[in-house]
């Protein structure tokens, strides 16, 4: 296996790929959280903002290994019909969370609550990123990507 994706049995993608997943379900959960108090709490404002440029970050750094697994699944089978979906919907999502992060930067300091506009943004995203996820599992416990097949010791 190339360097880039881990070793037989210990994949990179999967595990990078919890970051970028924790920090944007988490700047969802800040920009909610915003909403359930009269008077709004503005560290969360700033928090879901930075939670996600953490995520756009690690989202950059889960896809190197992801792209070389990507292309080592066989053209033309259902594994790689599946991968190419979880690609995509990633692209979608890193692109609408990329979108969020330049729109929040002109304005994240200014309010008390997230605008609903901007948090159903985030909902929307997340959305996608939950069946993106999904289709991820699928990969390893469907089709049984990147798992060492040896005996038990």
């Amino acid at each position: 296996m190339h360097f880039l994706s881990g070793p037989a049995g210990h994949p990179l993608h999967p595990i990078l790929a919890t970051l970028p997943v924790g920090a944007f379900v988490s700047s969802l959960i800040f920009d909610i959280l915003t909403r359930t108090k009269a008077h709004g709490l503005p560290w969360l404002v700033d928090g879901a903002y930075w939670l996600i440029g953490v995520g756009l970050v690690g989202g950059l750094l889960a896809a190197v290994p992801g792209l070389v697994d990507f292309r080592a699944i066989p053209r033309r089978t259902k594994a790689r019909a599946v991968a190419a979906r979880h690609l995509t919907l990633n692209l979608v999502v890193f692109g609408l969370f990329l979108v969020a992060y330049a729109w929040r930067a002109t304005d994240h300091l200014e309010h008390d609550k997230t605008p609903w506009s901007q948090l159903a943004l985030s909902a929307v995203a997340v959305a996608g990123l939950l069946v993106s996820v999904w289709l991820g599992n699928a990969l390893v416990y469907r089709f049984g990507r990147r798992v060492e097949d040896r005996e038990p010791a």
